[in-house]
C-alpha cells in the first residue's frame, strides 16, 4: 500500500466530548439550550473506537497519563484494531506498575511501548510531552483532552476533535517526529527509560 493511499480526499472534523454523569449541571444547560438538540456530539470513546477499526497498519496512542481503566480502555482499542503496530507513548511507563492486570495486558496488546520524557542520565532533558493524540495511520486522528484515566473516560468534561483527510498529515508529521527521536542516532528520550514520576497535570 503506498504512502499516498492513507491519504484521505476529504476533511472532516466532528466535536468529541466525555460528558459529566448525571446529575449534572452541564447537562442540565445543555437540555436547556435548543441548540444543543440539533448539535451532533461524538463521545470520547466512540472517537477512540473508530479511530481503532479505521487503522490497519498502525495505530498510535499517544497520552501522557494511564490508570487501571485507561490501561483497558487501551488494551481494548488495541484488540480491536487490525493494525500490525500498536504503540502506546506514555509520559512514564512506570504508570503502568499502578494498573494490576490491566497494565499487563495493555503491555502484551502494545507491540511499542515507548517513555517519552527525561531519561535520568547525565544528558537528560525536561522535554516530554502534554499532548492527546490517537493516530489511525496517516486517515484519522484525535487531537483533546482526555488522557487514559477514569476520570477522563467517566467523569471529566473532556473535549476534543476527531479529524479526517489531508488535515490528519500534518498531525501525523508530528507523531513520526516523536517516533524518530527513539531511534539510535537520534540524541533523545529510550524507549522504556526509568525516569522520576512526572507531576500530574
Amino acid at each position: 500500500m503506498s504512502q499516498d493511499s492513507l491519504i484521505s480526499p476529504r476533511a472532516t472534523a466532528r466535536f468529541v466530548v466525555t460528558l459529566p454523569p448525571e446529575p449534572s449541571r452541564l447537562a442540565a444547560a445543555l437540555r436547556r439550550d435548543v441548540a444543543a438538540a440539533f448539535t451532533a456530539l461524538t463521545t470520547t470513546s466512540d472517537a477512540f473506537r473508530h479511530l481503532a477499526l479505521r487503522a490497519r497498519r498502525r495505530l498510535v496512542v499517544m497520552i501522557p497519563y494511564v490508570d487501571h481503566v485507561g490501561a483497558a480502555w487501551a488494551a481494548e482499542l488495541f484488540a480491536l484494531t487490525d493494525a500490525t503496530e500498536r504503540i502506546l507513548i506514555l509520559r512514564d511507563v512506570r504508570q503502568l506498575e499502578d494498573c494490576g492486570g490491566a497494565g499487563v495486558a495493555l503491555q502484551r496488546a502494545a507491540t511499542r511501548l515507548l517513555d517519552y520524557s527525561g531519561s535520568g542520565n547525565a544528558t537528560a532533558t525536561d522535554e516530554t510531552f502534554h499532548a492527546k493524540i490517537v493516530l489511525a495511520d496517516g486517515v484519522a486522528a484525535y487531537v483533546g483532552s482526555a488522557n487514559l484515566l477514569r476520570r477522563s473516560k467517566e467523569l471529566n468534561l473532556e473535549c476534543g476533535v476527531l479529524i479526517e483527510g489531508p488535515a490528519v498529515g500534518a498531525i501525523k508529521v508530528v507523531v513520526d517526529a516523536v517516533l524518530a527521536t527513539f531511534e539510535p542516532q537520534s540524541n533523545a528520550p529510550a524507549a522504556l527509560s526509568r525516569n522520576s514520576s512526572p507531576s500530574r497535570r
